[in-house]
């Protein structure tokens, strides 16, 4: 596995933060990573705004609750700036590094013209980012959403890998005009994948609504849903993208991963395996 090489977890001490730090902290238990609390702080604080008092308060919160949990490689990062600044240049410090916060601010369209610190990582993180919806009881499955370019291929692996830590069973999972279109695609991706268990790769095609919202109304199914983020920056994204969409409506655990970089969708991708 192209494995995370540690987790930093945003937190403001909110519920949603506190929320973001119970699933990285398991995240990072099932991976062995290290784990950094990081919470950011402004030197003329707003009253919405975090002190460096309240701020180092809340990482050392946040990493007894992540010791408490059973890590051992735990550390607190305070800094000043705004926390979607901070986090985007914490994550591009290591490639290997996943984000994690909580999804408070994606569903909103209000807190997205407001610029939540979610909102504005979501399109310009330039590492993977996990939002946090919810702490599942155990980790049963995770849905590896595909429509088998490319660029969906590394997500895919990328998140199969990760079910496989977890302790879960991967799906391939695509939203396609018919149920024979969309088996045929996840044959090829499935194909295309070389896995040493191909019996342990399930399969969910989603037929009868457009694609983003086929995922969105199948969340339920998964523990987490992973997702390239083609199309959440440049004029993709303007069009209303699926990853853009999914992103912003879903109400399971999301793991984007970073499959493109830059402002700008990368060129019209090949055809997919077949």
């Amino acid at each position: 596995m192209d494995r995370y090489q540690r987790i930093v977890v945003g937190t403001d001490g909110s519920e949603a933060a506190q929320l973001a730090v119970t699933v990285a902290g398991e995240v990072a238990l099932r991976l062995g990573v290290p784990i950094t609390a990081l919470t950011v702080w402004k030197e003329k604080a707003r009253k919405s705004a975090l002190d460096p008092e309240s701020a180092v308060r809340i990482s050392a919160a946040a990493v007894a609750a992540l010791v408490e949990a059973g890590l051992s490689q735990v550390t607190a990062l305070d800094m000043a700036g705004t926390p979607s600044a901070a986090l985007l240049e914490v994550g591009a410090q290591d490639p290997g590094t996943l984000l994690v916060i909580g999804a408070r601010g994606l569903g909103r369209s209000k807190d997205r013209l407001t610029s939540s610190t979610a909102n504005h990582v979501s399109h310009h993180s330039p590492t993977d980012v996990l939002f946090t919806h919810k702490v599942p009881k155990r980790w049963t499955t995770v849905g590896l959403a595909t429509d088998g370019s490319p660029s969906s291929m590394l997500a895919v692996r990328r998140g199969y890998d990760l079910a496989l830590e977890l302790g879960a069973r991967p799906f391939l999972v695509t939203a396609t005009k018919t149920d024979a279109d969309g088996a045929e695609t996840l044959a090829q991706v499935h194909a295309a994948l070389s896995l040493d268990d191909p019996e342990l790769l399930g399969h969910d095609v989603l037929t009868g609504v457009p694609p983003a919202e086929a995922l969105c109304n199948a969340a339920w199914k998964y523990d987490l849903v992973v997702i390239g983020n083609r199309g959440m920056s440049g004029p993709a994204r303007l069009l209303g993208s699926v990853a853009n969409k999914v992103t912003h409506d879903i109400d399971t655990n999301l793991l984007l991963v970073a499959t493109t970089h830059g402002s700008d969708d990368p060129a019209p991708e090949p055809d997919p395996p077949r």
